[in-house]
């Protein structure tokens, strides 16, 4: 239990650009068909972000997301508010952040948490397979992304129902040109910048930990982003699932994915 609060990670001190803390946002989306992505976890705490089922025990997330021995995760959610008969809570028994992770970079922004037993599975809560190779994803590819919570920046409060919209792989030369990051901070090979090149369509604070899912497959992480939820100029960045990370992954949950 100590080394849990040891663990605990907290997402204020990362300004509000960080994609965690403040409720899990979807900026421009439309509901999800219910249980129509059995893999995504709701990690709720103080403060909320998302997940996803990797295997019947461990969850992937953000390594900024803030848990401690309190912190529950929820399988089989659509409705945050309501209690539905699909879902199953689980406590944490560890929380392994990446060893390398930099809040200041945002660098190696991944998770796994090890749930205390093992989730029932079934149709509405589900593993989602990770990639068997990286992949760099081609600029204009369309993905999606999902959560619960605001859907406008001026909202306090979250949606109850999860979310989604569809982004598009953004070029990162042009994530970090002046007119956007600026280098601040570097957006590198290790991250996919996607969002909409008009604005308007986005991920926002506390929407990490979530999936980039690009013709199906998990691709990346929601990691951080703008002051300013769907502004063109400061789009979203996700932890991509590079060699190196599945390799920690699998050496971290044993087995095969």
């Amino acid at each position: 239990m100590a080394l849990l609060l040891t663990l605990a990670l907290s997402a204020a001190a990362f300004l509000l650009q960080i994609r965690g803390g403040l409720g899990v946002e979807i900026i421009g989306g439309k509901e999800a068909s219910p249980h129509s992505m059995p893999f995504m976890a709701l990690i709720k705490g103080k403060d909320i972000c998302g997940g996803i089922l990797i295997k019947a025990n461990w969850v992937l997330t953000a390594a900024h997301c803030s848990v401690n021995n309190k912190t529950d995760v929820i399988l089989g959610v659509h409705s945050q508010f309501q209690r539905e008969k699909e879902q199953q809570k689980f406590m944490i028994q560890k929380a392994v952040p990446h060893p390398c992770f930099d809040e200041q970079m945002h660098e190696n922004d991944l998770m796994l948490l090890q749930l205390k037993r093992s989730a029932k599975l079934n149709k509405n809560v589900a593993v989602l397979s990770l990639p068997t190779k990286e992949k760099d994803i081609k600029v204009g590819t369309k993905c999606e992304v999902a959560g619960w919570g605001i859907t406008k920046n001026k909202n306090k409060s979250g949606s109850d129902k999860l979310m989604q919209v569809t982004i598009s792989i953004l070029d990162r030369k042009v994530c970090n040109d002046k007119k956007h990051y600026n280098f601040n901070p570097v957006i590198t090979n290790n991250m996919l910048c996607a969002g909409d090149a008009r604005g308007g369509r986005d991920t926002c604070g506390g929407d990490s930990g979530g999936p980039l899912l690009c013709n199906h497959i998990l691709e990346g992480i929601t990691s951080f982003g703008g002051i300013i939820c769907g502004d063109a100029k400061n789009p979203g960045i996700y932890t991509r699932l590079t060699h190196k990370y599945l390799l920690w992954i699998k050496k971290t949950i044993g087995g095969d994915f």
